[in-house]
């Protein structure tokens, strides 16, 4: 049970993703174990970062939840190269009421996890719509709904503040230069879901290279939420187990 929600009994579309994604854990496991990495999003980067209340928004109680400290991992969903085409990118968020100084979660910690991807139905085309050389040149999705404490059921995703203009710099060394400058920053918004239009929730921005932090130890979870945003439906309620069979067969730190 999370902070600021409680625990909800599942509904029929809940165990009905319960019982896919039970199906999918071991196939999972198996290619995470021969990756010798996560499925997806094999390698990235990971930096600090703060979390601050947006001042447009219209949520502040919400939003206010989501004030913190926070570890941000940005990377690419297919390969452990840092392919610059035909690529979907992720970003994993880990807030915290303190500065993260370890790759354990703390209580309270609440976990977002994003990609390049609109919803389900549009998953085969995000390789060609993402513009994977860039980790600031693209909206970062929720892909299915959250529940929000104060607000209700949402849709989530984060876009940047600037843009860069392009340079030779793959997306990694790009990245890391745009935070070294201090124009790494996104806009966390939400959307009620069967609403039009996206709304400011937080400003997210990255600090500083956490360079300190094991990867391989570092494991979001999506349903860690502390800070009132649950996940919640069909897509959601597949990760559950595919997640836990994944990282259960990653290796504990990168060699």
């Amino acid at each position: 049970m999370s902070d600021f929600t409680a625990e909800s009994r599942p509904g029929p579309r809940e165990w009905a993703g319960h019982l896919l994604g039970a199906t999918w854990a071991l196939p999972v496991a198996m290619v995470s174990l021969l990756r010798q990495a996560r499925m997806f999003h094999p390698r990235g980067s990971v930096f600090r970062a703060r979390v601050v209340v947006d001042p447009d928004t219209q949520w502040v109680q919400a939003a206010r939840r989501l004030e913190g400290h926070a570890l941000v991992r940005l990377s690419g969903a297919l390969f452990k190269a840092e392919v610059q085409h035909l690529e979907v990118l992720g970003a994993a968020i880990r807030i915290s009421s303190s500065r993260i100084e370890s790759e354990a979660p703390s209580p309270g910690d609440q976990d977002l996890l994003l990609a390049t991807i609109l919803s389900p139905l549009t998953m085969p085309l995000a390789p060609f719509s993402t513009r994977s050389g860039d980790y600031l040149a693209n909206c970062y999705y929720g892909v299915a709904p959250f529940e929000l404490t104060d607000v209700g059921r949402v849709k989530l995703r984060m876009r940047p503040r600037h843009h860069r203009a392009p340079t030779e710099e793959d997306r990694r060394e790009a990245i890391e230069t745009a935070v070294r400058d201090g124009e790494a920053s996104f806009v966390l918004e939400a959307r009620p879901t069967l609403r039009f239009g996206w709304g400011p929730l937080a400003r997210i921005e990255l600090e500083s290279a956490a360079s300190d932090v094991d990867q391989e130890a570092l494991r979001f979870d999506p349903f860690r939420d502390g800070r009132g945003a649950r996940p919640v439906g069909f897509v959601h309620a597949i990760r559950k187990a595919v997640y836990l069979a994944s990282q259960a067969a990653r290796p504990r730190r990168i060699t």
